[in-house]
């Protein structure tokens, strides 16, 4: 992968965190699953980015 396009693609989870992620987080907190948070938020993001967010979100709970 060529170095700006690692650029590119940390500045979008960068951007798409601080957007999104915090809800997120707070939906996984309260026991949405990834399919919830797509079918009812409606986020403007891919499918993958919101299961990402969501995987990411679960295993920072079990470290808890």
């Amino acid at each position: 992968m060529a170095e700006q396009d690692c650029f590119k693609e940390a500045l979008q989870n960068f951007s798409r965190d601080f957007a999104y992620g915090g809800a997120i987080r707070h939906l996984v907190d309260r026991g949405y699953d990834a399919a919830r948070i797509i079918s009812e938020m409606k986020y403007p993001l891919p499918e993958e980015a919101v299961v990402r967010m969501v995987e990411a979100a679960k295993k920072s709970l079990e470290k808890k």
